[in-house]
Formats: structure tokens, C-alpha cells, sequence
């Protein structure tokens, strides 16, 4: 008996379990890309709040649905540029693809029914996600070339997913509460939003840039280069706080809304140093938890500023 395979036999049971358990655990992390299901139920919460003065939890968890939904379907039909990539998680989707569409299908079924019961003005807003999603994962999207996926145009490969953002953070809240800010307000508040969002949609393609060039994917980072991306992702960043900035000087949103100036000015001081020596899964990550917790920390701070007494918003 060698000495590695005493060591495998010596494992107690239970640890080897655990082991098992925790292995699975990431894995699921992984596979449903859980930060930005997450990111995108601050999101929903946070705007929601904003738009309607209401804290819309569980209308975020819906959004959390339908995303988790279509980045289930998306590991499934990527799988081979996820191994090219090194994706955690990718064989375990790879030995139970079936299963994992099974799960998918049963959270949508399960959230369009609370969907139709609690919001049902919702309901068609949902549809054009999942259609959406459909177009991002299957190749129905008809082009001068035939039938593509969103993922494998230019442009559309990271506008669409910005506008599912926009869906599920903007529009959800707006057909599920009453409206308590203006229309100009709400379109510069999506307008940051996606120009905000575009700019981590770049930064997860310079960590998928191997596997996106071999497969014909045409990312910015593919189809400008590593320093045509870096000015966009900071053109991008720029256009989302001039927006705040204009807003706030032109009365369109007061500071409260502009505060949220904090998120670009976060995003160039955390990618840029670590775009210089290579960019890595868990720094996407990292990142995306980052925005995660500044949207939390808006909201609270927030919520003790008013319990305060203070002024709900000043407007110059």
C-alpha cells in the first residue's frame, strides 16, 4: 500500500463528508454565479427604494430568480469555454447537466407563481427577461449570419445584459409599487446604471479573454485590445458620475442620489492595479461583492440618516 492511498483509506467517513459537502458548496456557489444574483437583488432593493420609497425584498428575491435562472442555462451552454477557462464547478454541470435544467425550471415555475399571485402587472416584464436570457444562452437571435446567441455579437454581448439589470432593478420596482420620483430622475438613474454596469461586463471579459478569443467570442478586450478596453471600461466610468453630476447641478436628483458618485470612483481604484498584473476570477468577484456591500451601506446609512430626523434629500 502506498503512502497516498493509506492516507485516502485512514480519512474518517464523517471528514471525508464534510470534505464532499464543502467541495459541493462552492461548486454550487460557482455554477449559479451567486455574486451576482446577489448584486442584482441590492440593486433591486436599493433603486426600488428610491423610485417608490418602498424596500421591495421580496420582489428582489423574484429578480434573484430570474437571474439565477439564466446564469444556470448560460453554465450549461458554455460549457466548453468554461473549462477552457478554468470556471469552478464546470464538471460538476458537465456529469449533471440534465439535473441542473431541471432546477432551473423549477425555480422559474415556483417564482412566476408568487409573481402572479403578489405583482402580476410583473409578469410580463419577466417574460422579456427570460426571453432575453433565451436569446443570451441559445442561438435564436436571427443575424445577417443566421441564428446567433446575444453572447457572441459585438455590442449586444454586454448591452443585454445590462438591460436585464435594468429590468429586474428599474422596471420591476416601478410596475410593482407606485412611482415617488420623476420620470427624468428615474431615466438618469438607469442611465448610470447601465453605464455603471457595462463597466463590470468588460471587466469579467478581460477574465474570460483566453477562452472568449478561441472561441470566436468578440468581447472588447478581443476586438480592441487590453488598452482599447481599459479606455472604454473608463470612458464608461467617467459618463456614470458626469451623469450624477449633472444631475445634481441641473436639480434632476438631489445629494442622495449623487452619492452614489462613491461606485465609480471605488471601481477605478480597485480594477486598475489588479488589471496591471492580470486580472482573476476571484478579483471579478471580489469585485462584484464590493458593489454588493456599497449598495447595503447606501441603504443603511440611509435608513439611519432619516430615523435621524434629517432631511429625506437636499436638492441644490
Amino acid at each position: 500500500m502506498t503512502a497516498g492511498s493509506g492516507a485516502t483509506t485512514g480519512t474518517p467517513p464523517s471528514s471525508r463528508a464534510a470534505d464532499s459537502f464543502v467541495a459541493l458548496l462552492r461548486d454550487s456557489v460557482s455554477v449559479a454565479r451567486f455574486h451576482i444574483v446577489l448584486i442584482a437583488m441590492a440593486a433591486t432593493v436599493t433603486f426600488g427604494w428610491l423610485m417608490t420609497g418602498r424596500y421591495l425584498v421580496v420582489l428582489a428575491l423574484v429578480g434573484g430568480a430570474d437571474w439565477f435562472v439564466i446564469n444556470l442555462l448560460n453554465r450549461i451552454t458554455d460549457l466548453a469555454e468554461d473549462l477552457r477557462n478554468g470556471i469552478p464547478g464546470t464538471e460538476r454541470v458537465a456529469r449533471a447537466r440534465r439535473g441542473f435544467q431541471t432546477v432551473a425550471v423549477a425555480t422559474l415555475v415556483v417564482s412566476t407563481a408568487v409573481t402572479a399571485w403578489l405583482w402580476p402587472a410583473v409578469l410580463p416584464a419577466r417574460l422579456a427577461v427570460q426571453l432575453i436570457g433565451l436569446g443570451y444562452n441559445y442561438r435564436v437571435v436571427p443575424t445577417h449570419r443566421g441564428l446567433s446567441r446575444f453572447k457572441e455579437i459585438y455590442f449586444l454581448k454586454n448591452f443585454m445584459s445590462a438591460v436585464l439589470f435594468v429590468f429586474t432593478g428599474f422596471v420591476y420596482p416601478l410596475l410593482a409599487a407606485p412611482r415617488a420620483m420623476s420620470w427624468h430622475a428615474v431615466a438618469l438613474l438607469a442611465a448610470f446604471f447601465v453605464c455603471f454596469e457595462l463597466s463590470y461586463e468588460i471587466l469579467y471579459d478581460f477574465r474570460d479573454l483566453d477562452g472568449d478569443r478561441a472561441e470566436g467570442i468578440p468581447t472588447y478586450p478581443v476586438v480592441h485590445g487590453a488598452r482599447g478596453a481599459r479606455w472604454i471600461i473608463d470612458g464608461l466610468l467617467a459618463a456614470s458620475a458626469a451623469l450624477l453630476v449633472g444631475g445634481l447641478i441641473g436639480g434632476v436628483i438631489g445629494v442622495r442620489e449623487a452619492l452614489m458618485i462613491a461606485a465609480p470612483v471605488a471601481q477605478i481604484a480597485f480594477y486598475r492595479p489588479r488589471l496591471r498584473r492580470g486580472l482573476t476570477p476571484r478579483d471579478c468577484i471580489l469585485l462584484t461583492h464590493v458593489g454588493t456591500i456599497q449598495l447595503v451601506v447606501y441603504l443603511m446609512g440611509n435608513a439611519a440618516w432619516l430615523a435621524l430626523g434629517l432631511p429625506a434629500n437636499i436638492m441644490l
